[in-house]
């Protein structure tokens, strides 16, 4: 048997590790996300998020993903000059039954899902205004629950800082 070159086994070839973002399907209309970033980097965040944050019905998440509604994508550049840039995104969930644990309340797991995927779009902002890529993959995550969250809208806003090549995520809040 000769050796491989592929780090994957089964004699499958590599997966691609990353897709432009202009080659996924378009996954709905932005036309009513605020923000001032262009609509194409709009829109292609959101087909970023959906092609791998979502998926199809048959993925981990799909159901809880495709409830995910962006609302603002906004870029900050007052600080460009100096080799920064900051990317905003603002997301909402209407949280439904299906998200729900057994007391009623919006699941951890759910919780952590939506921060999981949610968090990296300000990534993927930045990326599609440096032709990079900016999708990531989560190393850790430390969530600290404060109170319940029930049946309603849940708010997300995620940005990311990106400054000398080197990203810093800033801050995650549930509003």
């Amino acid at each position: 048997m000769r050796p491989s070159s592929s780090r994957h086994s089964f004699g499958h070839p590599p997966a691609k590790a990353w897709v432009d973002p202009a080659s996924l399907p378009d996954y709905g209309d932005v036309s009513m996300v605020g923000g001032n970033a262009p609509d194409y980097v709009k829109q292609l965040n959101q087909n970023t998020f959906f092609s791998y944050g979502v998926g199809d019905e048959d993925c981990f998440g799909h159901n809880v993903g495709k409830a995910v509604r962006f609302v603002d994508v906004s870029i900050d550049r007052r600080l460009e000059r100096q080799g920064r840039q900051e990317a905003t995104t603002v997301a909402e969930v209407i949280v439904s039954k299906n998200m729900l644990n057994g007391a009623g309340m919006l699941h951890g797991g759910c919780v952590a899902y939506l921060i999981d995927n949610c968090c990296s779009t300000p990534l993927v902002v930045l990326g599609l205004l440096q032709s990079v890529n900016g999708v990531g993959v989560t190393q850790s995550m430390n969530i600290m629950f404060h109170a319940p969250a029930k049946m309603s809208v849940f708010p997300m806003f995620s940005r990311v800082n990106h400054k000398a090549n080197m990203i810093h995520p800033l801050s995650v809040a549930h509003h």
